[in-house]
């Protein structure tokens, strides 16, 4: 059966460095006989959590917000490997994917938890800096993640010096992210 590879791309610019090394992964792991679901949560409609602790409770759907997480919520439960592409800012992940992350909480309750725990992931962060250092909050946020849910780290990659639109596709990040989707294929 084939592994099923969920990529998170989180920049809000179409067409943006990360959403280019997020293509070229994808091609990759297709190439590699992976079934690859896309969603670009900039794209859709994702409300924050509310905090409210009513997980679960209407109509059997991970949460009550009736946003487009009800659309992603059955892709991440799927997914063998959820691979997240974003943007650096201020020393972060983008708002939009952040909003994402922090709708997992439904998935984590602990009779869920078996469904949603013991995935692969992978990271790859994209920014103007230079300096590795600026990518060290964004990359312990991913760390603390995959830590807490119990998913097997395949890889993070920071990848540099991205500023233009367009830089990604004639830099060396492109064959970066080719290697990252190297391993990937059938179970």
């Amino acid at each position: 059966m084939a592994k099923r590879v969920l990529i998170l791309a989180g920049s809000p610019r179409k067409g943006g460095n990360s959403d280019t090394l997020a293509l070229e992964f994808a091609a990759q792991a297709e190439k590699k006989g992976c079934q690859v679901d896309i969603f670009r949560p900039a794209d859709h409609s994702i409300h924050p959590c509310m905090a409210c602790g009513r997980c679960w409770s209407k109509d059997g759907k991970p949460c009550v917000q009736e946003d487009d997480m009800q659309k992603l919520y059955p892709l991440l439960n799927q997914a063998d490997m959820v691979v997240f592409f974003s943007p650096l800012y201020f020393f972060g992940i983008s708002a939009q994917l952040k909003a994402v992350i922090d709708r997992f909480y439904p998935l984590c309750q602990d009779d869920k938890m078996d469904t949603f725990s013991g995935k692969q992931s992978a990271f790859v962060i994209v920014g103007a800096s230079g300096d590795e250092d600026s990518f060290e909050p964004a990359i312990a946020t991913y760390d603390q993640l995959t830590d807490y849910l119990n998913w097997e780290d395949c890889g993070v990659v920071a990848a540099t010096g991205l500023w233009e639109k367009g830089a990604a596709a004639k830099s060396i990040w492109m064959e970066t992210a080719r290697d990252l989707a190297m391993d990937l294929g059938e179970e």
